[in-house]
């Protein structure tokens, strides 16, 4: 059983600045966290996610505008590679939520955190060994998790966006439901490498939450960006060359969608 000053549940951007805080005022500091140091934005959201979209980019370039900038010959993209890329951009990030914990002699603990009482919880360990800490303050930073659809369990055709950005393969079509900025993102995304996407939405516009301008100007982008229309049918919004009619929301999927 180890006493800290202040522990600190979950090193994503509230928890790793928290312990940092902690340790300038003084405190003894510890930092539980299972896996994502840098938290779920560091390693499966925009930071790799800037990274995919960057990569898309350039492929579109590649694939349907290299004669407008003088590109010729043959060309080809691999999505693996720029897959890679991103997941090297996440990793250098996370080591460095690793070096700013050494930096302020704050212990860093890498396992699943349970509290036992008001001033305790236990470390379970990937070895299986679990470790009791105490603290007089302790900071719950523990983030969220993808929220998945009533009767709808993630499985070999059902993925979250974090199944999705840590998998290097792509399918060749893919089902997004929602329609706001992760599920827009990744349409672009795979769209870029020749993915044939349909995006679900039940608002009746693309990034209901922001402006209906964005909306719109997204929605034309869609229409000449992804060489395909972006039609829109009820609760559907099909890009990249799909067609989808109102009776294919209730669809059971035999290729890959997530959520």
């Amino acid at each position: 059983m180890t006493q800290f000053d202040a522990v600190v549940l979950g090193a994503g951007p509230g928890g790793y600045v928290a312990a940092i805080r902690c340790a300038q005022l003084g405190m003894k500091t510890a930092i539980v966290e299972k896996n994502l140091w840098g938290g779920v934005g560091h390693n499966q959201g925009g930071i790799p996610v800037m990274s995919l979209l960057r990569s898309a980019d350039v492929a579109h370039l590649l694939t349907h505008d290299k004669e407008f900038y003088g590109i010729t010959g043959e060309t080809s993209c691999d999505y693996t590679v720029a897959h890679a890329r991103s997941r090297a951009v996440a990793e250098r990030m996370s080591k460095g939520v690793h070096f700013l914990m050494k930096k302020n002699k704050i212990t860093e603990y890498q396992g699943w955190g349970t509290f036992k009482g008001p001033s305790s919880l236990s470390v379970a360990f990937d070895t299986g060994v679990v470790e009791t800490l105490t603290f007089d303050h302790c900071v719950i930073a523990a983030g969220a998790t993808a929220k998945p659809l009533p009767m709808v369990l993630p499985g070999p055709h059902v993925w979250t966006y974090q199944d999705l950005v840590v998998t290097p393969s792509l399918p060749e079509s893919v089902v997004i439901v929602g329609a706001g900025s992760i599920g827009v993102e990744f349409a672009y995304i795979l769209a870029g490498y020749g993915v044939r996407v349909t995006l679900v939405e039940s608002a009746k516009r693309l990034l209901p939450d922001e402006e209906p301008e964005a909306s719109a100007l997204l929605l034309l982008s869609f229409s000449f960006s992804l060489c395909g229309p972006a039609v829109t049918c009820g609760v559907v919004f099909a890009s990249a060359g799909v067609t989808a009619l109102p009776e294919q929301v209730g669809w059971v999927p035999t290729s890959p969608c997530f959520l």
